[in-house]
């Protein structure tokens, strides 16, 4: 494995950028920095390419467009489906399934897939499969707070636990009630 993977903890603020607007997304803490390992696909390539020379203390501020984070916003990951599909012992979900809730669904193939409920009438329920940040200009500024070689044991580690959760086999064809083109997979995983 060697050590050319590198351990990083960093604390940062994720701003979205999209049509002009700004939101703050996400913050972490010098308590809670968020922790990865470089070189293994954990992270946006884009986010750790930027991340991957500082050293502990330095300072951040980058910006990555759309398509180099989760991509354009494809209107053809937007399904609708009858409502009988969100049914439990007769009775339509509507303690999970409402606008705006994220819900996890199947693919054809059995591997999950999270979708944003965007709208529900009395005959159907619309679904939105594309990443919510998908069509945004990402903006991270914070700092680093542990910059290191990455151990072998910490590879070791990240690799057993692949290999113990990732069990789509590859592929992915389609949600349960529909086809949600690639809505997101991976190398085989589907995330």
């Amino acid at each position: 494995m060697g050590n050319i993977n590198k351990y990083l903890r960093v604390t940062y603020t994720l701003l979205s950028h999209r049509n002009g607007e700004c939101e703050e997304v996400e913050k972490t803490t010098r308590e809670q920095p968020f922790g990865f390992l470089t070189g293994v696909g954990y992270t946006l390539d884009a986010f750790e390419e930027n991340l991957k020379d500082l050293k502990k203390g330095d300072k951040f501020d980058f910006t990555i467009p759309s398509a180099d984070a989760y991509g354009d916003y494809d209107p053809d990951h937007v399904q609708d489906f009858d409502r009988e599909v969100f049914t439990i012992d007769g009775k339509f979900d509507a303690a999970h399934i409402y606008a705006g809730n994220v819900v996890e669904m199947m693919r054809a193939d059995g591997s999950p897939i999270l979708g944003t409920v965007k709208e529900v009438t009395p005959l159907k329920v619309v679904m939105d499969f594309n990443h919510p940040l998908a069509g945004c200009d990402l903006q991270f500024v914070g700092s680093v707070v542990e910059s290191r070689p990455a151990t072998d044991a910490e590879l070791k580690k990240f690799y057993d636990s692949l290999k113990a959760s990732c069990s789509c086999g590859g592929g992915c064809s389609g949600c349960k009630g529909g086809d949600c083109g690639d809505g997101g997979c991976e190398g085989g995983c589907c995330h």
